[in-house]
């Protein structure tokens, strides 16, 4: 008899459910959770960790279905049972050591009593990061009720930290607690900044009202830190220009406070900003661009790795081993042991246990954003980049067939690094969709032009950072080695910034549900199984393609590589390259959020600009975006800080040839910061006291200054808004009129001609006397230059107002920007939105 007689096929009619689901796993590429025990084991505990706070019935629930899940799929056959039970055994102990571990994390936070007053003493964990009403920082509280826990600690502008103050000092503490929750306010549904607190471990939040040095300091291997990275701090932005220092800052140590917000924003929408911050993607592409001197030194593949991994544990430790460095450290050696693995099975291995670990540590972190975007940028190098690696170098060997050892060691150090970040960067766009509602198509060709310069910035930025811990010793070679560096960081920088304007840079993918996140990243694994199959046809034709141009002389090779490289930068440049200034005269109110500026644009490039808006509108962006090349006239127009807090950045980005100061000789520091910028640059300043008349572009574009007039010696007013610069600019027969945050109080004195436009004074503020300003200037258009606030700007009675006058009103938190264009026969507007 058949022994296979009253047996069944895979799938046959008596076949298993079991035996379904492996064949079904099979067909589809995957291997069966019978064949990878180990792989589903650890798999499942990160899943019951991630489930910590979903409540007992879900977490049966899951482990149920996973179990069953692994039941389905599972083969051998006599093997799935048992795998299936310790699957769902593991969730359940996963989920209940979450649940321990984030009782913990939260056990200082039921001891923070809301609006309590208090005096303690904390040691300031990071340095604080400025913000549009102050600063903040964590500190860890010493002592007390409240020892050991953690805290977001508020610092207002008026109320700030000792200068000296840094990471790992000690500080006497007064002011009031805040419980983290819902505040009244905030948006159903926005943010939730309470829970992205508890996911970094904080308990509560200090609003601090005075603060001392104790002269105390964190002890321990925390305090060695503490000491060897404030000599890094040091020794990095050793030898550069203070803009490239920050920067340099923001890439080896993650320190990214210094940088501006115009910067920051630049960095953000070119697709560069993973270069400001120690995350698991640069850590990868640190070991990237670290492994071909390795190669070239001959050291052996396990040595290699022993290096790569002790890089990075000195690495992180260094720029500050918070949280989030901690996670790419652990993303970093899962991703080292994952490349040096042969078999795909050890690779996915080595992930899930950096998963499991950092979900252990806090369970909460597999919500965070940056969890997210680091887990699946190492999946996705590992998943994308190693196949896309192994082809590039190839490729690098069929086109440089007689180079040297170390020419070949580069280009495939080069490889690597285009391999790391083109996967980096299509595996986590539909994670930023789902975030941030866009993506930026400029991200991949600004990473890939910028990995040149990537590679020397970093290395030189870790030696200087080195040669710093040798104290004043080694000052004199970081001051040397920061000269090297500068050139790479500037091209960074420009990059940023030409590929942040770039028209269509930018594209919205609102993914708003987790099911639609799954289906981007289904159609992404189709489209690479796509590409893979599309590309086995051409296969002999690069081969042969290859064959031919090895072939080729090598001086031809060389002049067609250069005409190739040639023909990319003048196209390039071309695509880049800034916008011309308009043919016709233009006003643009600047949509700057609450506060003002305002760019008018004659046609022969004459460019003048009153106020830069607070500092994190980053309106230097928005004059590169409008054409801006160089400004002759910068008015700062009175002591805000949402009117001047942008100008420091305009003066360090642009050429100005004149400042029209309108500080009134007052003592705020952020005005004071202006003009010491100016100083420093060289621009000319000129006192902005009526009467005042300044001519521009051969007389055509006129500025008469009507207020203020000059004041007698003494302290300035407490109040700068009466006495801001209000100007009236002029070109033939159109004329404009700016008040800054002057009122009708101050207006109504003046002699006000008629005007085609102008801008409301004061955000659109309550001001009882403007209707009769109204009724005197007769303006056809206003422009109320205001953001979100809870001010209640504008005011109905202003809307009101200019209503009654029949003046067409544009406002910029609703219209965006507002663009004036002044034609022969009249104004057209244009709007943002």
């Amino acid at each position: 008899m058949d022994e296979s007689a009253g047996q069944s096929k895979p799938g046959g009619p008596a076949a298993t459910h079991s035996d379904v689901g492996a064949s079904l796993a099979t067909r589809a590429g995957f291997p069966s959770p019978g064949d990878r025990p180990f792989h589903v084991a650890i798999a499942a505990l990160a899943f019951g960790l991630a489930l910590a706070e979903a409540g007992p019935e879900l977490a049966l629930a899951a482990a149920g279905g996973l179990g069953a899940l692994v039941l389905f799929l599972g083969a051998p056959r006599q093997r799935a049972p048992r795998l299936g039970a310790i699957a769902a055994a593991l969730v359940l102990a996963g989920a209940a050591i979450g649940e321990l571990r984030v009782h913990a994390i939260d056990g200082p936070a039921g001891r923070v009593r809301d609006w309590e007053a208090v005096d303690l003493r904390g040691q300031l964990l990071t340095a604080p990061r400025p913000g549009q009403f102050g600063s903040s920082a964590e500190i860890a509280v010493v002592g007390g009720r409240l020892h050991g826990a953690r805290l977001l600690l508020r610092i207002a502008r008026w109320a700030p930290l000792p200068a000296s103050a840094g990471p790992g000092s000690e500080l006497a503490l007064e002011g009031r607690l805040s419980a983290l929750g819902k505040r009244p306010g905030d948006e159903p549904g926005g943010f939730d900044f309470a829970a992205h607190l508890r996911r970094r471990g904080i308990a509560g939040e200090l609003m601090l009202e005075r603060a001392r040095l104790t002269g105390a300091r964190r002890g321990g291997v925390a305090g060695l830190l503490d000491r060897a990275r404030s000599r890094a701090e040091r020794a990095v932005g050793a030898g550069m220009a203070p803009d490239h220092a920050a920067l340099l800052r923001g890439m080896v140590l993650g320190q990214d406070e210094r940088i501006g917000e115009g910067v920051r924003e630049d960095f953000r929408a070119s697709g560069l900003a993973h270069l400001l911050a120690v995350s698991g993607q640069n850590v990868m592409l640190l070991v990237a661009l670290a492994l071909p001197f390795l190669v070239l030194a001959g050291v052996g593949l396990r040595m290699r790795l022993a290096v790569l991994a002790g890089l990075i544990a000195l690495y992180i430790p260094l720029a500050g081993a918070g949280p989030s460095l901690q996670r790419a450290g652990v993303m970093g050696l899962a991703g080292i042991a994952a490349m040096a693995a042969s078999r795909p099975a050890s690779r996915s291995y080595a992930l899930l246990l950096a998963a499991a670990a950092t979900l252990a540590w806090n369970p909460r972190a597999w919500a965070d954003p940056g969890w997210q975007l680091s887990f699946v940028a190492v999946a996705g190098i590992l998943a994308l980049g190693l196949p896309l690696q192994r082809v590039l170098r190839r490729a690098a060997d069929e086109l440089l067939p007689s180079s040297s050892r170390a020419v070949r060691v580069v280009a495939a150090g080069l490889a690597d690094g285009v391999a790391v970040t083109v996967a980096a960067t299509v595996a986590t766009a539909p994670l930023l969709g789902h975030h941030f509602g866009k993506v930026s198509l400029a991200s991949l060709p600004a990473n890939l032009l910028a990995l040149p310069a990537v590679a020397p910035a970093m290395w030189l930025g870790m030696l200087k950072a080195a040669v710093g811990q040798a104290g004043g010793a080694g000052e004199p070679a970081a001051q040397a080695i920061g000269a090297l560096a500068s050139p790479a960081v500037g091209y960074i920088s420009r990059l940023a910034e030409l590929f942040a304007d770039l028209p269509g840079g930018q594209v919205g993918l609102p993914l708003g549900s987790r099911a639609a996140v799954g289906a981007a990243y289904g159609a992404l694994a189709l489209a690479a199984l796509g590409l893979r199959r599309a590309a086995r046809p051409l296969s002999p034709h690069a081969l042969a393609a290859a064959a031919h141009w090895r072939h080729l002389p090598r001086g031809r090779r060389l002049a067609l590589a250069g005409a190739l490289v040639a023909l990319a930068a003048v196209g390039a440049g071309s695509a880049l390259g800034p916008p011309g200034p308009p043919d016709q005269l233009t006003v643009r109110f600047l949509d700057v959020g609450q506060g003002d500026a305002t760019l008018i644009q004659h046609p022969d490039g004459t460019t003048v600009l009153f106020d830069g808006g607070p500092p994190e509108a980053g309106v230097a962006r928005l004059l590169r975006r409008a054409g801006v090349q160089r400004l002759a006239l910068v008015v700062a127009t009175h002591p805000s800080r949402d009117h001047q807090g942008g100008l420091v950045e305009v003066l360090r980005r642009f050429p100005v040839d004149a400042l029209l100061d309108g500080g009134d000789r007052t003592r705020d520091a952020g005005f004071r910061a202006v003009l010491r910028e100016a100083a420093a640059r060289g621009v000319r300043r000129i006192r902005a006291t009526a009467p005042l008349g300044i001519a521009l572009a051969g007389g055509r574009l006129r500025i008469r200054v009507l207020s203020p007039a000059p004041r007698p010696p003494g302290p300035p007013p407490e109040d700068p808004n009466p006495r801001a610069v209000v100007a009236l600019v002029s070109a033939g027969d159109f004329d404009l009129l700016l008040s800054a945050d002057a009122e009708s109080e101050a207006l109504l004195p003046l002699d006000l001609p008629d005007v085609e436009a102008m801008k409301v004074p004061h955000h659109g503020s309550s001001d009882p006397g403007l209707a009769e300003v109204l009724e005197r200037t007769d303006p056809e258009l206003a422009a109320i230059e205001v953001g979100a606030n809870t001010y209640g700007h504008p005011t109905p009675s202003t809307l009101a107002a200019l209503a009654r006058a029949h003046v067409k009103t544009f406002r910029t938190d609703r219209h965006g920007t507002v663009t004036l264009s002044v034609l022969p026969k009249g104004a057209r507007v244009d709007t943002e939105r």
